[in-house]
């Protein structure tokens, strides 16, 4: 059986969570945070999306996937790292992710 997965699903932030975002953004900028020190942050998250989603926890397929476009929000750089990472964990969340970055 295919498995169509895809992590940005419900990605699109409200406007409240836009604007964390935005302010993380900076946050991360300011404490000198590298794309590179979000990766597992963002696998990590891809992985729980992926959990959420297929609720087949035998089947590898849906994770692999999620690994795979975890890799490409981790290709983009720091701006959709953050973004994402707030959309899947939260505004509060993420600044403590980021905060444990450095």
């Amino acid at each position: 059986m295919i498995t169509l997965l895809d992590i940005e699903a419900d990605a699109p932030l409200s406007p409240d969570d836009a604007g964390h975002a935005v302010r993380l953004l900076a946050l991360a900028e300011s404490l000198g945070i590298d794309p590179v020190d979000l990766d597992v942050a963002v696998h990590d998250a891809a992985a729980g999306y992926a959990s959420a989603a297929s609720g087949a926890e035998d089947d590898d397929a849906p994770y692999e996937e999620a690994g795979r476009q975890a890799a490409g929000v981790n290709n983009a750089g720091l701006d959709k790292q953050v973004t994402y990472l707030v959309a899947q964990n939260g505004h509060e969340q993420t600044e403590r992710i980021l905060r444990e970055a450095v």
